[in-house]
């Protein structure tokens, strides 16, 4: 008979569109209580969710179930990577890149079902500098429009595209230096991701050939399209053909130092201010996490 497994879920009441709404009953109807014993907390302030997952290693939780969006998934995640407690994600975000790439459904009720029949894999994550990301991180344009979300009102796939809308013509080029096995390669481009996944999420597919097991970091250099380029490299985010762009090329490793202008960067789409230097150092296999 197969191991009923402890699982805490951990719902943040606040993020993104709100579908985690009466989560409590969907999981209660539908998740598999042959398999799963429940434990439902909500965070109430930010960065609860690490303080939920640590009582979640304390308490010998098998799995913890993340309800939100990325910034709730990286909390968690952090805490969880290198140790034997694994994630989960009912993706209630605005972008939810890593639940996409995992193919976790974006209905609730369909996700539930799709926790129910997981398997348990491990996955890369990356440290950059003291910190941990899952899925993506970034430089550039990319951590410019994360700040400018953070502080907007409304959440979403729409007042993120407003975002970009309202200051892309605007926003410069960067110079960007990439330090990998002593070698210096300097560049000049609009943006450089830090891809573990292969989406930014809302099916923004910036490294399409990213891969969350190969123990690799694909660094991706994006450089300003030109007005009429747009349309045509919008369809190529969106339909995983952005490796033909003539403005997309990129560098893949393991550990890297990366030399910026500024300070600011994102990870899983969270802006944070990481420094003008950053080193980036591919943690492989080091986090649990449910798979169908």
């Amino acid at each position: 008979m197969p191991q009923v497994l402890k699982l805490l879920v951990i719902i943040n009441p606040v993020s993104g569109t709100g579908k985690q709404k009466g989560i409590e009953k969907l999981l209660n109807q539908y998740l598999n209580p042959a398999r799963f014993a429940l434990d439902i907390r909500y965070t109430q302030y930010a960065k609860h969710g690490m303080e939920l997952a640590k009582e979640a290693i304390a308490e010998s939780f098998d799995a913890v179930l993340a309800v939100g969006g990325d910034g709730t998934v990286n909390e968690i995640a952090s805490i969880l990577t290198g140790t034997d407690v694994a994630l989960g994600i009912l993706p209630c975000g605005s972008g939810n890149g890593l639940a996409r790439h995992l193919g976790i459904p974006m209905n609730l009720k369909k996700a539930i079902a799709w926790i129910n029949k997981a398997r348990i894999i491990k996955m890369d994550t990356v440290k950059a500098n003291q910190y941990i990301f899952v899925n993506m991180g970034g430089i550039g344009f990319d951590a410019f429009i994360s700040n400018k979300f953070e502080n907007m009102k409304g959440r979403g796939f729409w007042n993120y595209a407003r975002a970009v809308l309202q200051s892309f013509f605007t926003y410069p080029m960067q110079n960007f230096t990439i330090i990998e096995n002593h070698q210096e390669h300097h560049h000049r481009g609009f943006l450089l991701s830090f891809a573990n996944s292969d989406q930014f999420g809302n099916n923004a597919f910036i490294a399409p050939s990213a891969n969350i097991q190969d123990g690799i970091l694909n660094l991706v250099l994006l450089q300003k399209p030109k007005w009429y380029q747009i349309p045509l490299l919008a369809f190529q985010v969106f339909t995983k053909r952005i490796e033909k762009s003539p403005l997309f090329s990129q560098v893949k490793g393991s550990e890297f130092r990366i030399i910026q202008e500024n300070t600011l960067a994102h990870l899983d789409g969270e802006p944070i201010e990481l420094g003008q230097e950053i080193h980036l150092q591919v943690w492989a296999k080091s986090l649990k996490v449910f798979k169908v």
